[in-house]
């Protein structure tokens, strides 16, 4: 079965869109211009140009005429953190372990203020120095009472998590929201060896199990000089 002929005029100017005939802003064929171009009917260009428009591509314009979208909704990009320290030894110091009870941190766990959960510090190090301070919290129905005692298994929550309950964290859904802070708070400063007044990379993320629920909130420090960040379309 052909492609309709409307889905073959939209695949020819996505292809002008995307390999830059036109920039974000610059004003886009008219209908007569797409029915002389490609000798169809004016509802065959309207079609055209509508599935543009619906994807994010297009902008249309009552009285002034279409134009290509200053952002595309129709376009995924990926963004990556980039490890600095790819060839470096690594390892992770667990700094503590403890039950605890936060209002501002069960909020973003989603529960009642008075709830406990368990803290988690961590130090990364790349080649002994040190480059990350992470600080987990996790709800408790994910953490044995018994384990508080042994740090050292908490050196990957996620896989510890992986080895008691099943539940595969590093494919879960999660969100991540990274700001440069300056200057980096004075715990942190002095456990990345940063001096007085230097910035750092601030990231909180959440990971959320099957059912939407928050198992864990991170707030983590990286210093500044081994951050990031690679944005790529997809």
């Amino acid at each position: 079965m052909s492609m309709p002929k409307y889905q073959q005029m939209k695949q020819n100017l996505l292809y002008e869109i995307n390999s830059g005939m036109f920039q974000p802003g610059d004003k886009f064929y008219s209908e007569a211009e797409l029915k002389k171009k490609y000798n169809v009917s004016g509802i065959t260009a309207i079609k055209a140009l509508q599935c543009l428009t619906n994807e994010g591509y297009l902008v249309r314009y009552q009285g002034k005429g279409t134009y290509v979208s200053k952002a595309r909704r129709g376009k995924t990009v990926k963004f990556s953190d980039i490890e600095k320290y790819q060839d470096a030894e690594e390892k992770t110091e667990v700094l503590e372990v403890r039950l605890m009870s936060d209002p501002r941190i069960a909020r973003e766990l989603n529960l009642e203020p008075d709830a406990p959960f368990y803290f988690i510090k961590r130090l990364r190090l790349a080649d002994d120095r040190p480059i990350i301070v992470q600080k987990s919290y996790v709800i408790p129905e994910f953490i044995k009472a018994e384990d508080v005692e042994h740090k050292e298994v908490f050196v990957s929550v996620y896989r510890r998590i992986r080895a008691e309950y099943g539940i595969d964290l590093y494919q879960a859904e999660s969100r991540e929201i990274t700001e440069i802070v300056f200057p980096t708070p004075k715990e942190e400063r002095e456990l990345l060896g940063l001096e007085q007044g230097e910035p750092s990379a601030f990231t909180r993320r959440y990971t959320y199990l099957f059912d939407g629920r928050t198992i864990e909130y991170i707030e983590g420090y990286k210093r500044w000089d081994y951050f990031g960040i690679e944005i790529k379309s997809i």
